[in-house]
């Protein structure tokens, strides 16, 4: 196998990669593993920050393409020199399935042949892992970290051999009584109307941007300018694969949550949502409307991604663990402890000076 560095204007890659993943041939097969997020992200966040760096790594076999590690360098810089660097994920802690991206099974040499260039290439820098799980390429390689820190829990709800009824059975008891109200009142109330919708316009992806800023204030993630422009971006370019579970009364958007739809997995992401109608409780009902959708619509799964909120455990989902990663390559560590030190003595100051 061989390893070269590239870029998004690589046309063959991005052919391959397409056509990789609309065919649903990826080992790692979510939406994070596609072109558009992981392009866009770079455009948003890597191009224009010194600090940041595109390492899309390219690897072949004398099959062809075999895979691609879509990589950035963090950097830290003192007067125009790099301090330290390490390699992440784009999208790193955003994107909550991270990984390398190929159709073979042999993650092992993959995993193997991109180690060894880094360290060829970029000495002094650590490889940096977050959210590794046990479908993990880098777990199913059997890859030694040099530190392991804990994650966070993920949840998914099963439903395969589930319906509608089956589903709301197998909540607590709490949650139960919620969504059965939740229904009551969605039948009740006749302006309300719900609908999917794929492929959202740029206007109703401003109303959730909108919605989520009044809701959440600073809090929001769509605060920084950046944040909006990237998910209009991601909204525009991925077509089907974006699907918005809208609420109305009338005409007025008073609950949208949007989930990215690839493989038959619904990957539930954010929401929205106008707090003048808090009294319906919008969000369970349009929770329990999105995933009796995607029970019609034949999902194997409904995924809450990472967090441990209360209201996703009342729905009795699976469960995984994450781990975060630290891998030396070289000489990385010696730069690593002097990167971990300064930032906890950084910490220490911050914390007085509060």
């Amino acid at each position: 196998m061989t390893v070269a560095r590239t870029d998004f204007s690589d046309r063959e890659l991005l052919s391959w990669w397409q056509s990789a993943y609309d065919n649903n041939r990826l080992l790692r097969n979510t939406f994070f593993q596609s072109p558009t997020w992981n392009h866009g992200w770079h455009r948003c966040f890597v191009e224009n920050d010194a600090r940041r760096e595109l390492l899309l790594l390219r690897i072949d076999d004398s099959h062809g393409i075999a895979a691609v590690a879509p990589l950035f360098l963090q950097q830290r810089r003192t007067a125009g020199f790099a301090v330290w660097r390490y390699v992440l994920f784009l999208a790193d802690r955003l994107a909550q399935y991270t990984d390398l991206v190929t159709t073979r099974s042999d993650v092992a040499e993959l995993w193997k042949v991109v180690r060894s260039w880094i360290a060829a290439e970029l000495p002094d820098t650590w490889i940096q892992l977050h959210d590794i799980l046990p479908e993990s390429s880098a777990k199913t390689a059997g890859i030694h970290p040099d530190e392991i820190l804990h994650g966070d829990p993920y949840l998914r709800l099963v439903l395969e051999g589930r319906d509608e009824d089956s589903f709301l059975q197998h909540c607590a008891p709490h949650m139960q009584r919620e969504i059965s109200r939740a229904r009551r009142r969605f039948e009740a109330e006749t302006d309300l109307t719900w609908e999917a919708v794929s492929s959202p316009t740029p206007a109703l992806v401003e109303s959730l941007i909108s919605l989520n800023r009044a809701r959440f204030g600073s809090a929001s993630w769509f605060e920084a300018a950046q944040a909006r422009d990237f998910f209009h971006s991601v909204c525009a370019r991925a077509g089907s694969d974006v699907l918005f579970t809208v609420l109305r009364h009338r005409s007025a958007v008073i609950h949208v949550m949007c989930s990215y739809v690839h493989d038959s997995e619904m990957l539930y992401v954010l929401s929205g949502m106008n707090e003048d109608w808090k009294r319906l409780s919008p969000g369970s009902m349009n929770l329990d409307l999105s995933i009796r959708h995607a029970l019609r619509s034949g999902y194997r799964g409904f995924d809450f991604l990472r967090g441990d909120e209360a209201y996703k455990r009342e729905f009795n989902p699976a469960e995984r663990r994450s781990e975060h990663w630290v891998l030396h390559t070289g000489t990385s560590a010696r730069r690593y402890r002097l990167a971990t030190g300064l930032r906890r003595a950084a910490g220490i100051v911050q914390g007085g000076g509060a």
